[in-house]
């Protein structure tokens, strides 16, 4: 039972995994879990004032615990690691020595990654930019990874913004690429399915049928994926998004508009790569409201390095050597028309 003094009664503790809950003078709010550093709610103002739960999760911090839920690797709201996005070739190199490992392709980190581990609550903020920091130790050889790596996750309200800052040393040289693993609908229900979407972004990584990239970089520009203007998301059959976007510089990477709320959401960070996720459903995994939820529940926003990265010199390089500071900056900012 881990023991946490908090006046106010922000936070809740199931077991040992604690339920921590903020609130923003805009009024956003939000609840996270020290279970795998995950945003469980991020409620936002709508058009009219009422708040949205524009993030899709459990009910309780508990459950994300289960079997049940696991079992279905969604990861939501979770924190991503040691590497978000796929690894080919069931390893790397490193220095010339192949790090072979544990899982093929090494989705989210593999098996027992950063989403499966109880993180340690560094601290618990209540002021006008109220924060969470968890921490986290990820022992040399986790997964088939090199180097023993300290991360900290720190979920902070900044006026109508969610500003999620992941930092990262390493005792040795090794390759890391977080992110955070939220599922968004600005209406808190039904589909993304018409929403309008915007990407900062003119080309793409081509993938091949098992979503790892080929290394070849492909203009979006007479395709699908084309959304350099706000495009309407429309789903046919089975098609959707799990795609990973090249980003190009200046502030706003993505944003996500539904007029059914008028909630419009802004994406920040300084990675070079947004992957995007549309589900075309959820399983009976427990899910907060599942009933309401229809066909393309939800959209995920991925902000890390490219995928793969430790396999392909010519991409922005993931590797973290002792004298560095890895540091991931993602923002998720809400404004209403």
């Amino acid at each position: 039972m881990l023991e946490l003094q908090n006046p106010k009664d922000t936070i809740k503790i199931n077991s040992e995994s604690i339920e921590i809950q903020l609130t923003g003078p805009s009024g956003i709010q939000m609840k996270v879990t020290n279970y795998g550093a995950t945003l469980m709610r991020l409620q936002v103002p709508n058009a009219k004032g009422k708040l949205i739960d524009v993030v899709v999760g459990l009910p309780k911090a508990e459950a994300y615990t289960s079997f049940h839920y696991q079992q279905y690797n969604y990861c939501l709201g979770a924190t991503i690691g040691r590497y978000a996005g796929r690894i080919s070739k069931g390893g790397f190199t490193l220095n010339n020595t192949l790090y072979p490992l544990k899982d093929e392709i090494t989705l989210h980190g593999g098996n027992k990654g950063f989403d499966t581990q109880l993180w340690k609550v560094e601290e618990v903020v209540e002021t006008d930019q109220p924060y969470v920091l968890f921490s986290l130790e990820s022992e040399a050889g986790a997964n088939g990874f090199p180097g023993t790596v300290k991360v900290f996750a720190k979920y902070q309200l900044v006026e109508n913004r969610l500003q999620i800052t992941y930092t990262a040393t390493t005792d040795a040289p090794t390759v890391l690429n977080l992110t955070n693993h939220s599922y968004f609908n600005l209406d808190g229900k039904g589909s993304v399915h018409g929403n309008k979407l915007f990407i900062h972004s003119d080309e793409l990584l081509e993938t091949n049928e098992r979503l790892v990239p080929t290394g070849r970089l492909l203009n979006v520009k007479d395709t699908p994926f084309d959304y350099t203007k706000p495009t309407t998301l429309h789903f046919n059959g089975h098609y959707g998004l799990d795609t990973p976007f090249v980003l190009n510089k200046g502030d706003i990477k993505a944003t996500l508009f539904s007029e059914t709320s008028g909630i419009e959401m802004q994406v920040t960070t300084n990675q070079p790569s947004l992957v995007l996720f549309t589900p075309q459903d959820f399983p009976q995994m427990g899910l907060r409201d599942h009933d309401t939820f229809t066909t393309f529940p939800a959209i995920c926003f991925e902000c890390q390095n490219f995928p793969d990265a430790p396999n392909q010199t010519h991409f922005p390089s993931s590797v973290v050597l002792p004298a560095e500071t890895y540091v991931n900056e993602i923002g998720y900012a809400f404004k209403t028309s």
